[in-house]
């Protein structure tokens, strides 16, 4: 009972580390664009650009982490991104815009949008704006399946990754090599602590059993008492990934939009 115990412990304490891992990682990312104009204008009109890029899927969010205002998706908008606003009314009339998502590509995305949209300016940005997507990607938009995705996801989530950040803006960087490493690594790390925990509980049959042709244990993993922890434990990532390659899979189609429409 103890030892099962203190595999549980190890199991809760591994997706601990992944899930904090995957906060982690976006924390030093951003993109930055100066605004000119009264802080308090400015902050209507980016307030504006937002509900239109997210379809009304943003909120104020009360925790500005040293900045004048902040804004969040809303929990459920498949579209992540958070947005810091900086007020210099005091030395000079601007802003300061901060413009953070999961990946580096769709930061770019966004930071290329907001800043057209609140300036009213044209820039060059979006699709055109990444040496690392191919000719086709730049002038021909075309949109991400749903079912392809989350197909991939169930089968490996790494797989999934690679058809998201294929030829699309939203990865942007290392963020393709991260993920698919990272998701192959916990595929890895949580089938081998399953699959050792699901021995544990197994029977183990003895040569006296075995000489009188007695029934014993048929010694799969999957027929042990800890097949069900071992079956959650490959499961895991896999629906962490769907919800991911919907959240990628929505950005992209989301970005090809804007692409046709502003001629990204």
């Amino acid at each position: 009972m103890n030892m099962q115990k203190s595999f549980q412990y190890k199991i809760l304490k591994t997706l601990f580390v992944f899930f904090f891992l995957s906060c982690f990682s976006s924390v030093y990312a951003g993109e930055v664009f100066e605004l000119e104009g009264d802080p308090g204008e400015n902050d209507i009109r980016l307030l504006s650009a937002l509900n239109r890029l997210t379809y009304d899927r943003v909120l104020s969010n009360q925790n500005t982490k040293g900045f004048a205002f902040r804004y969040t998706s809303k929990w459920y908008s498949p579209l992540q991104l958070d947005v810091f606003v900086l007020g210099l009314a005091k030395r000079e009339k601007m802003s300061l815009i901060r413009i953070e998502s999961s990946k580096k590509g769709a930061e770019k995305v966004f930071r290329n949008f907001l800043q057209e949209e609140v300036t009213k300016k044209e820039l060059t940005g979006g699709l055109t704006n990444y040496t690392d997507v191919s000719e086709d990607a730049k002038f021909e938009p075309y949109r991400k399946n749903y079912f392809w995705s989350e197909s991939l996801a169930l089968v490996q989530p790494a797989a999934s990754v690679f058809y998201n950040s294929y030829k699309s803006p939203v990865y942007g960087g290392s963020d393709r090599l991260k993920s698919m490493f990272g998701y192959i690594g916990l595929d890895l790390l949580l089938a081998g602590v399953g699959y050792y925990y699901a021995t544990t509980t197994m029977e183990k049959n003895s040569a006296l059993e075995s000489y009188f042709l007695k029934p014993t244990a048929s010694g799969n993993v999957l027929d042990s008492p800890g097949a069900p922890v071992f079956i959650g434990l490959l499961i895991l990532p896999r629906l962490y990934r769907m919800i991911g390659g919907w959240q990628d899979t929505y950005t992209h189609n989301r970005i090809m939009e804007i692409s046709v429409s502003k001629s990204f």
